[in-house]
């Protein structure tokens, strides 16, 4: 590993990233230089932070990372989302993958974040937990429904340890996203219901999100299939007309990670999130 170069990110990077995922990830479609942009630069939440590796000029593996706004047991703090985690074929199987979340988390924490957050797979999820001392918060649910689920936001707001708090210029950087624009559907007092496609035909990817904060109007009932993913705390959901997706017929079980620069060994209450597809770019 002694002849590869580990640099921070910078925008000039931006056209070989996006050639490094298409061949990391060869059947994902989203990845264009007008997504990275939009994804990593145009965030109104920040500037983003992320590691590169270098061997002999070839990028062969990348790690970014964005700001994000939360609520963290009361108070709001910003932390480092990860999003995107690309090694090149020809490189996997060295370790470098933990390299890069190590290096993305001193930046992190040097950049005075509370925290660093994340979605694993059932693939990187043990080495993020036993590894990088990251906690293993919960598995996102996963159900497919007609209705939207009726959420008392103010009590979901209330008890949740861990919440991202949106704003418009936020949600409306959100909504613009090149590889999935999104739409807000309907809405009603205390929340707002967002719309985008999902790898399903047909079906929507669905989320609902406190009003608090936001400026949108819009009010009425979404009829139709949708997929929900996400974490709402214990005792503020009431679903209708839904069917729990089984793990077994998940293409990939994805699971929350969090690690707390500020408090080692901090544990989440998995019973008292507030998360959904909105807050990592499940579609």
């Amino acid at each position: 590993m002694s002849e590869l170069k580990f640099r921070p990110c910078v925008h000039e990077d931006i056209d070989r990233t996006v050639e490094l995922m298409v061949q990391a990830f060869p059947g994902a479609h989203k990845f264009s230089r007008a997504f990275l942009q939009w994804q990593y630069y145009d965030n109104p939440a920040g500037e983003p932070l992320g590691c590169n590796i270098e061997d002999g000029g070839r990028l062969i593996g990348h790690l970014m990372g964005i700001p994000q706004t939360v609520r963290l047991r009361g108070q709001a703090v910003t932390v480092t989302l990860i999003m995107n985690v690309a090694t090149h074929p020809d490189y996997r199987g060295r370790g470098l993958f933990l390299e890069l979340v190590r290096q993305v988390a001193q930046m992190s924490a040097l950049r005075q974040h509370a925290g660093v957050v994340g979605v694993a797979n059932q693939q990187t999820e043990r080495a993020y937990r036993t590894k990088l001392g990251f906690q293993n918060v919960a598995g996102l649910n996963a159900h497919v429904e007609l209705l939207p689920p009726r959420i008392d936001m103010r009590l979901a707001q209330h008890s949740a340890e861990f919440a991202h708090i949106w704003n418009d210029e936020t949600l409306a950087w959100r909504l613009k996203n090149p590889a999935n624009p999104l739409r807000i559907a309907g809405g009603t007092s205390d929340s707002l219901i967002v719309e985008g496609a999902s790898t399903l035909p047909v079906v929507r990817a669905r989320s609902v999100i406190p009003r608090t904060g936001l400026s949108s109007v819009k009010h009425g009932t979404v009829v139709g299939p949708g997929v929900v993913l996400g974490l709402t705390p214990k005792g503020a959901e009431r679903r209708r007309l839904a069917l729990t997706v089984p793990e077994r017929l998940r293409p990939s079980p994805l699971r929350l990670i969090w690690l707390n620069h500020r408090i080692s060994g901090d544990q989440l209450d998995p019973e008292k999130i507030l998360f959904s597809f909105l807050d990592f770019d499940a579609f």
